[in-house]
């Protein structure tokens, strides 16, 4: 989770503004290609999504109203929204990201004319740019040295991907016509990093898995005297064909063939081999990994995430600006009896004064 340490106050401190009475507002940014003010937007509402399941993880949606001369139709234009909090001091702002905005639809209303606006974060730009060429990365060379170089050819300067001393054992090769962004994941799984997505000040991010028992909590939503959840939380449990038996493997006639396996035979386990008396077995060969002890951690990474699908929670809460990539969340929730820790896989915030953020939480598993 972001930060929200401003203004001479303490995350604590802000975060209790937040659970308590507020005053919101949101202000707009429109940018240019190279992130310069243009200005500020009047008269807008949308919303935002971050979902850590799609390649391009965060998506805007947003209405302008026509005021002036205010001309959204040149190519590569962007949109910042920011989430105001009023203190005793004056107001505390906090990004929410910045997005790319495809050809704005116009309509005639009542109240003037309107701009309907999709947007998404900047890995629109490394999936739209695709290599022209084969691309070769000669064995040795160190994997995220490769993504930073990718990263910034595209045009993107501001990059924070955690350091690695890993590099490609075997050479590898892209084909002709292969999107920036799927090369960048491609290299960032050979070393069991996180996908790339963009944080809410514009930076490229990726970092060295963490299993979620090992993560601190980041933030608590508890039914309690200071509760922020909202009405309409939904839990659902399916373990039909949650797999029990990982495999993952190369398939590289040049290099040397690696292998790995993880079974989940826990008793304490209801999705286990020994529980369910059989086997669900999820297999398939990987293009490239840096060596078997990365393998060994896919492996065990992959049996994690697919096992966390089987209890779910949609959690509706008040407007909270400070979520990012998977945060580590606690949710006691007592109308469906919910006391555990989950990872977020996706939020949604609907921009306005009393609007809702919704979260898709999958619990935490032990294996």
């Amino acid at each position: 989770m972001y930060s929200l340490a401003q203004g001479g106050y303490t995350h604590e401190e802000v975060l209790k503004m937040l659970e308590s009475d507020r005053t919101i507002n949101f202000r707009y940014e429109l940018l240019d290609k190279n992130e310069v003010k243009l200005e500020d937007l009047e008269n807008v509402s949308g919303n935002i999504r971050f979902d850590s399941s799609q390649e391009i993880m965060g998506t805007a949606s947003f209405t302008i109203r026509e005021i002036g001369d205010v001309d959204l139709k040149t190519v590569d234009l962007r949109i910042r929204p920011f989430f105001r909090l009023k203190s005793s001091t004056g107001w505390l702002e906090y990004p929410l990201g910045t997005y790319i905005m495809s050809s704005p639809e116009r309509s005639r209303q009542e109240s003037g004319v309107l701009q309907q606006v999709d947007c998404y974060d900047y890995g629109t730009i490394l999936k739209e740019d695709k290599i022209t060429t084969r691309l070769f990365i000669a064995a040795g060379t160190n994997y995220v040295t490769q993504v930073r170089s990718i990263i910034t050819a595209a045009g993107i300067k501001k990059t924070n991907i955690e350091t690695s001393i890993l590099t490609v054992g075997t050479a590898l090769e892209f084909e002709i016509g292969t999107s920036k962004l799927d090369i960048i994941n491609s290299l960032l799984t050979a070393i069991n990093y996180e996908p790339l997505h963009f944080d809410n000040r514009g930076y490229a991010v990726s970092r060295r898995y963490i299993e979620p028992l090992n993560r601190p909590t980041e933030q608590a939503y508890q039914t309690n005297d200071r509760s922020i959840i909202k009405g309409g939380a939904k839990q659902s449990v399916d373990i039909y064909n949650v797999p029990n038996i990982f495999v993952r493997y190369t398939d590289d006639p040049d290099g040397v063939e690696l292998r790995s396996q993880y079974v989940n035979d826990s008793v304490a386990s209801v999705i286990s081999t020994v529980s369910r008396g059989r086997s669900v077995v999820d297999i398939e060969s990987v293009n490239d990994i840096a060596d078997q002890t990365t393998l060994n951690d896919l492996v065990r990474r992959i049996a994690i995430e697919k096992s966390q699908t089987y209890d779910a929670v949609i959690l509706p809460t008040a407007l909270m600006p400070h979520h990012s990539y998977r945060d580590c969340v606690y949710v006691g929730e007592d109308g469906l009896r919910v006391g555990n820790k989950y990872i977020e896989y996706a939020w949604e915030m609907d921009l306005s004064v009393g609007g809702t953020m919704s979260h898709t939480l999958k619990r935490v598993v032990k294996l």
